[in-house]
């Protein structure tokens, strides 16, 4: 049998964990509630880039610097993560 707590919201436990958030991968691929936590990075000029898959992981370890050029969607958008 499960206890019957009375005044206690189940609504709080969801409250306590962290939200999905959105954010943008150097291609310009948008990700909606996903946690970029689960997603391929690498650091570049100082910066995270954030990857949408390994084979673009793969091809930006390559050649860097052709890849972020080819790439970047823009430097306004929130594809990278600042140190």
């Amino acid at each position: 049998m499960i206890p019957f707590m009375s005044g206690v919201s189940n609504n709080r436990a969801l409250e306590s964990k962290p939200r999905p958030q959105k954010f943008v991968t150097l291609c310009g691929r948008i990700f909606h509630d996903a946690d970029p936590a689960y997603y391929p990075r690498a650091d570049y000029r100082s910066r995270t880039i954030l990857l949408c898959t390994d084979s673009c992981l793969g091809a930006f370890l390559a050649d860097p610097d052709v890849f972020y050029k080819v790439h970047r969607n823009s430097e306004k958008n929130e594809y990278v993560e600042s140190r």
